[in-house]
Order: structure tokens, then C-alpha cells, then sequence
């Protein structure tokens, strides 16, 4: 039976999550028929060994693909979508548990807007024994802010669990395979969807679990890529809207935001400084459960490298397009 719904999902050494996720996928409730398209981004665990065992066993409503490594989930999401045979295309994370009726929500949804440029952001929860990790700091959406808003933008393109139609994807969207913008690779492709006029609402019955899985000795790392990322994001999408989500010093801001900000940054330069994070180890900011101290302890860590991240790469454009200036004057 041709599926309605292609599940595509990018995956990079999942092994500990997928004996978690791949049962819930494959024990989707209702008549709504689907595949589960899994998209090995060049996994050097046993994910593949897992996969391949659950694909053979579901009847061929599972089906795995293997890619070699590009540190994105860019090109896997796209390998994806064109292998897809549904006219909908399902977009969620490899660290995420559906719901029993996910598909079925999902299937609803577009039942209800078969217009073509009609896509649904569904929810994630983040499950108790998860909360209590500090790294579930990271873990969460702003979903409260879709919820207030009648129609979502580019912003709100989150593909931990995103529906849209395929055919309106091939044509106006795909993702930008540049590996800079990882992890915001999908805003750049909700902007594409968005100018060519993309409807995107919020579905919270549409829900998963989010078990995303991260070391305390990552905040960093991930808070310089992000940062990175979000300079690489800035230089592709013309819209005052990053400014705004990720807390840029622009001089385009009108003039009392632009203080404003200035000063809460000249605040965080204070308090971000080695006696604090000092004096939060030490009120207990690394133990094993999630704390207010812990929160504070983190975000400031992540914070600054995010900071630093941006700031890094925008010197680097800057050099780049000054020995670019440089070479085209001397030829």
C-alpha cells in the first residue's frame, strides 16, 4: 500500500536511543499508512546493525539508507525527502519517541489543509528522568510562544517533528547542505519555505518525547557552533527576526532596544567571569540533578562560547572578504 506519510529521520550513533524509538515508530496507531525512512549519517556504532534488523522484520515500513558522514543532518534529511514516497513528508529528530498516534495526527492535520504550502509543527515533552538531567537545560522549545501565535514563521521551523507536503519541499525548500549552519539549518530552509509562502501552524496533539542526550563537557563546544552557526544563518536570511530570537547587538535595532540590550550584555560581562563560575561549583552547579544553580552555572558557559562563536566568525568573513578586496585590487 502506498504510504501517506514518509517519517524521514537523519541519524548519527544512536544505538543507546533507537531500541527506544524504532518499537514506538513501528507501533503507530490507526489506518494512516507510512514508512519510516532512517538516513545513517556514516554511524561508527552499531546503529546500523539495529536498523537493518528492524527493517527486515517490519514488512517494509521501515527502510534504512546509509550516507557517509557529513557532521550535518542537512544531507541526510534531503536524501530523505527525494527517497520518500508519501506526498507528506514527517521530519523528526533520531532522539525522539512518538507518540502511539503521531502519524495519525499528522495524517489529520493535512486531511484537513490538503493545500499544498500547508505544514504542521507538532510538540515535544521532555520526559521526567530526562528533566532532572542539568543538560536538560538544552533540551526545550519555546512551544508556549507558538501556542500564542495563530501562523508560525521560519523561525518556528523546528524538524524535531515537522509535517509539510513533499512536492512543496522539492520545489521551494530542501535544506542547505553548508555544514556552518548546523545546528539552524532548519530556519534557513523554514525562511525559503516561508518567502515562497509556506503556512505553518501548530498541531500540539501531534506530540513525542524528547530524549536528547548530551555531556556537561559539550555545553561548550556546542555553544561555539551554535554561535557559528548563527552568523552563517544571519549572512543567508535577510530578516530583522534573527536579530530578535538570538539576542544580536545590530546597529539596526532602534535606538532604546539597542541600549537596552547593550547594557543586559555589559551585565552578563560581569557576572560571567571565573570567581562565579567558581562560587556555583561549589553551591553544587555540576552535581548529577537539574538545579537552579546548575542552570545558571551552564547558561553561562554556554552563553559566552555562543558569543565568542559569533564573534569568531565574523572576523573570519571579515578577513576573508578583506583578502578577497585585496586579491581583486592587486589583479
Amino acid at each position: 500500500m502506498t504510504p501517506r506519510i514518509s517519517i524521514v529521520i537523519p541519524t548519527y550513533n544512536r544505538s543507546e536511543l533507537l531500541p527506544r524509538s524504532i518499537p514506538a515508530l513501528l507501533q503507530q496507531t490507526g489506518s494512516v499508512p507510512y514508512e519510516v525512512l532512517f538516513v545513517d549519517d556514516g554511524s561508527t556504532d552499531n546503529s546500523r546493525e539495529l536498523i537493518e534488523a528492524a527493517a527486515l522484520a517490519s514488512n517494509e515500513t521501515l527502510r534504512y539508507i546509509y550516507a557517509p558522514h557529513t557532521g550535518s543532518p542537512s544531507h541526510p534529511r534531503n536524501l530523505g525527502i527525494r527517497l520518500a514516497r508519501a506526498p507528506v513528508v514527517l521530519l523528526i529528530d533520531d532522539d525522539v519517541v512518538p507518540a502511539p498516534d503521531l502519524v495519525a495526527q499528522h495524517a489529520k492535520f493535512h486531511e484537513e489543509h490538503p493545500e499544498w504550502e500547508c505544514a504542521a509543527l507538532g510538540t515535544l515533552t521532555v520526559p521526567d528522568d530526562v528533566r532532572r538531567s542539568p543538560m536538560s537545560l538544552f533540551h526545550s522549545f519555546p512551544y508556549d510562544e507558538a501556542a500564542s501565535l495563530g501562523e508560525l514563521n521560519y523561525l518556528f521551523f523546528w524538524t524535531c517533528n515537522v509535517s509539510v507536503k513533499r512536492d512543496f519541499m522539492l520545489q521551494h525548500g530542501m535544506f542547505d547542505e553548508d555544514s556552518d549552519l548546523h545546528p539552524v539549518e532548519d530556519m534557513e530552509c523554514g525562511y525559503r519555505l516561508w518567502m515562497a509562502g509556506m503556512q505553518l501552524k501548530y498541531l500540539p496533539s501531534a506530540s513525542g518525547a524528547h530524549l536528547h542526550q548530551m555531556s556537561a563537557d559539550r555545553v561548550a563546544h556546542k555553544g561555539q557552533r551554535t554561535g557559528r552557526a548563527q552568523f552563517a544563518l544571519m549572512n543567508k536570511v535577510p530578516h530583522s527576526g534573527l536579530v530578535q530570537r538570538f539576542g544580536i547587538l545590530s546597529p539596526d535595532l532602534p535606538l532604546s532596544k539597542l541600549i537596552l540590550r547593550s547594557l543586559r550584555r555589559a551585565a552578563f560581562r560581569v557576572v560571567d567571569n571565573p570567581l562565579t563560575l567558581r562560587i556555583l561549583r561549589m553551591l553544587g552547579a555540576e552535581r548529577s540533578t537539574r538545579s537552579r544553580v546548575s542552570d545558571a552555572y551552564y547558561y553561562l558557559i554556554f552563553r559566552r562560547n555562543t558569543i565568542a562563536g559569533f564573534s569568531s566568525a565574523r572576523r573570519s568573513h571579515s578577513a576573508s572578504r578583506s583578502a578577497l578586496t585585496i586579491t581583486h585590487c592587486e589583479n
